[in-house]
């Protein structure tokens, strides 16, 4: 499975990136692809992708099966055109035995700025400008800076004279590890095509911040082998995350996770930065089946538990970026920034599992506690977060009137 910070990447980048099989079978697809590639999609499935595109794209199927390189360029700046003019670029790269990466791009956009994509630091110029929060920078298999872009003087606060030619080691802290870290990181890059850790880097001051780092290996036949990497800034979320966990110390004891106000906070300021960049927000809402009979029949310390189990629960299921709130009495509510109705709807069913099957220790051995799961995504209608709540809500009654133990996204 591709991992969060990955599909986080997937989702934030401003050109369409499909992720899938060597039958074409989708696997994850970002927004911007799935918008270029609707006129050529009849009856909105994606899937399987080389069947689907087969008019515009011919054998590309047979074309990724017969590669015979463990990674490379498949096919480059396929052209699709519809019969109103409507045309975009597809390319398709495999990034490890029968796993691809197809890259779709706007054509007249990309005419448009073809004299300024020449190299491959213009090129990626354009994402780099898109995602937020990201340094996207590349090195050589020494780890040596060769290319320095926007977002990574924007996240480093340093300019490219300061760092092209020093180790990529100068940006985290001393006691990372130095060279020797950074030779074993691109190792496991070179590998498996990527590698990713999480821990501090520094800025231009010397001053560190939260960060999670993905490595990947690039493909440049003729020249040395290079590695791109992608720094995220998570500094303003760990900040956020504190905020949280501060309210909830003195609010929110029993479950450890943040309190409505500081869910709220947090939750306004994501739906202002995904309306702003126009990126997905999606929230879980997790309501336990029959409580009140819970509590009355096996007393409030097991309905304590089960507050307590479910807020576990959420957490271990969660990404680090997620944020979870206890939002009623024994409701808790799960913010997903970056993610769409249908990542809501996989992480739902995780949690949803997870309660059927948990096994509670002691006396409480043989009890269960299952929930229901109302998943809902930010839309125009809903610009505030009780009307996404709300909207959450509404899934949660239809899973309690379908017989609960239910994960229902709004538009089932």
């Amino acid at each position: 499975m591709t991992p969060d910070t990955l599909l986080d990447v997937f989702v934030l980048a401003p050109v369409g990136m499909v992720a899938l099989d060597d039958e074409g079978q989708v696997e994850v697809a970002n927004p911007a692809a799935k918008r270029l590639l609707h006129p050529f999609v009849r009856g909105g499935e994606l899937s399987p992708m080389f069947d689907v595109l087969a008019p515009w794209v011919g054998d590309l199927g047979a074309r990724a099966r017969s590669f015979a390189e463990e990674r490379g360029v498949v096919a480059e700046g396929i052209t699709l055109t519809t019969g109103a003019g409507e045309a975009v670029l597809l390319s398709l790269v495999k990034r490890s035995p029968g796993r691809f990466v197809a890259l779709v791009t706007d054509a007249p956009r990309l005419a448009a700025l073809e004299e300024a994509t020449q190299s491959l630091t213009s090129r990626l110029a354009a994402i780099d400008r898109g995602v937020r929060d990201y340094a996207l920078y590349i090195v050589d298999d020494n780890g040596v800076v060769v290319s320095w872009s926007e977002s990574a003087e924007r996240v480093h606060q340093m300019g490219a004279s300061e760092i092209v030619g020093r180790s990529m080691a100068s940006l985290a802290p001393a006691s990372s590890g130095g060279d020797a870290h950074v030779r074993d990181l691109l190792a496991a890059a070179d590998r498996s095509g990527w590698a990713e850790e999480e821990g501090d880097r520094v800025r231009r001051d010397g001053t560190p911040f939260a960060a999670t780092t993905i490595v990947t290996v690039l493909e440049s036949p003729g020249t040395e082998r290079r590695f791109q990497v992608l720094t995220r800034d998570l500094s303003e979320r760990r900040r956020l995350e504190r905020l949280a966990q501060e309210g909830s110390s003195t609010d929110d004891d029993l479950t450890g996770v943040a309190t409505r106000r500081i869910f709220y906070d947090v939750a306004t300021t994501e739906i202002s930065r995904a309306r702003r960049y126009q990126q997905p927000l999606t929230v879980l809402l997790v309501d336990p089946d029959h409580f009140r009979d819970v509590n009355d029949t096996h007393g409030t310390a097991f309905g304590d538990e089960c507050l307590r189990t479910i807020a576990d629960v959420c957490r271990q299921e969660s990404r680090n970026t997620d944020i979870i709130g206890r939002v009623g009495g024994e409701e808790f509510a799960v913010l997903l920034p970056s993610t769409e109705l249908a990542g809501g709807l996989v992480l739902a069913e995780r949690i949803r599992e997870r309660m059927a099957r948990h096994v509670f220790p002691g006396e409480q051995s043989g009890l269960r506690c299952t929930v229901c799961v109302g998943v809902a995504e930010l839309a125009a209608e809903a610009p505030t977060v009780d009307a996404l709540l709300g909207m959450a809500e509404t899934a949660v009654s239809r899973a309690k009137q379908a017989g609960r133990n239910l994960v229902v996204g709004l538009d089932d």
